[in-house]
């Protein structure tokens, strides 16, 4: 399960997400039992949790023993079903418990946005006018809105999205952190061992593969799945061109599944992910778009909790699941919308105001 720590001038904040239940109870007392410590007080925030079981019930007792008698431990923001189940066990009784307000259900800081099929219309080829507004209200509202696409930031620039003022670009997927003059401030380049072989399948020129360098990107050639996949995309084609020794943080590859699957199995240090029926993205293993948050936050002093991110493919799972709420478009693939914490409406029907007003952020 996800567990946020914060910690600040010796009061130590868990927040976990979702149920703790048998299935997730281990896992937090591991992280919990883990920040225990005399010096600190511990919060155990609950804002983003839904319910407790006896499992879950049995963390906070084992907790309170290992604290003794110190006074320094608070569960807040509980919501009325788990506030029932401490009425019911006597928890009220032996711990501070507050409940949630309103007010403390969302806290959200920071919005992330993928691009193709979230922000930009591959019907209409624009970024929906209800998109649009509802972005300018969020800023209006104190909350940033940051770009996270597989995309690099040159490309961007030739789709009708720049103008929409983002706090900051997580462009190749999480790979290669700009702030908002462009300004790289974090990076995440693919094993220079694995882009050895990399450039051997570039080279070999067997199936269509893309370089991409912090300044460059490279094609070895150009065959009609190449064209067919970047027009149904409005993407460009990379220049045919040699590589020259520089720091790799993505490639590209156009090609059916039965190829996808060697590259697998292939690749020890990479992980590959699809953006269409015939395009892949392969990047390192430790990077990917919720890698690419936390750089932003760690920048910006934010905590997962205060995130929300809106996707639309296979390459915004990690993304969804690690954002304190996830948000999937209606046009999502099913295994997306299985994992976000909230289906919205295709983005041609204005999914992304619609969803941003169900949790009152505009």
């Amino acid at each position: 399960m996800k567990v946020d720590v914060i910690k600040e001038k010796g009061v130590v904040t868990l927040v976990p997400y979702g149920r703790i239940d048998t299935v997730t109870a281990k896992e937090f007392e591991e992280v919990l039992l883990d920040q225990l410590d005399e010096r600190n007080n511990l919060i155990i925030d609950l804002k983003e949790s839904e319910y407790i079981s006896s499992s879950g019930l049995r963390v906070f007792l084992t907790a309170k023993k290992k604290m003794g008698d110190r006074s320094g431990l608070s569960i807040v923001n509980v919501n009325d079903t788990i506030q029932d189940v401490f009425d019911m066990t006597g928890f009220t009784d032996i711990f501070h418990i507050e409940k949630s307000t309103e007010s403390d259900k969302k806290n959200i800081k920071v919005v992330f946005f993928d691009i193709d099929g979230t922000l930009l219309s591959h019907k209409t080829g624009q970024v929906p006018e209800s998109t649009r507004r509802a972005l300018r209200k969020l800023q209006e509202n104190g909350i940033r809105i940051v770009v996270a696409t597989g995309r690099d930031i040159n490309e961007m620039k030739k789709l009708p999205v720049m103008d929409l003022n983002f706090d900051g670009y997580l462009t190749l997927n999480g790979n290669i952190c700009l702030d908002r003059d462009q300004k790289m401030f974090a990076g995440n380049e693919i094993d220079p061992g694995e882009v050895e072989i990399l450039v051997s399948i570039f080279k070999a020129g067997k199936i269509p593969f893309v370089l991409i360098g912090e300044k460059n990107r490279y094609i070895n050639y150009v065959d009609d799945v190449v064209i067919e996949t970047q027009e149904s995309t409005h993407g460009t084609i990379p220049d045919i061109g040699e590589y020259k020794g520089e720091k790799i943080y993505q490639c590209l590859a156009f090609v059916h599944d039965d190829i996808r699957q060697k590259l697998d199995d292939m690749l020890d240090q990479c992980i590959i992910t699809s953006w269409n029926d015939t395009g892949l993205d392969i990047i390192a293993k430790t990077g990917g778009k919720a890698a690419g948050i936390q750089k932003f936050l760690d920048k910006e002093g934010l905590s997962r909790s205060q995130t929300m991110a809106f996707g639309d493919g296979e390459n915004d799972l990690p993304m969804l699941k690690f954002a304190g709420t996830g948000v999937a478009m209606g046009n999502a693939v099913e295994n997306l919308k299985k994992a976000a914490d909230y289906v919205t409406s295709d983005i041609d029907e204005d999914g992304i105001e619609k969803a941003l007003l169900h949790f009152g952020l505009i």
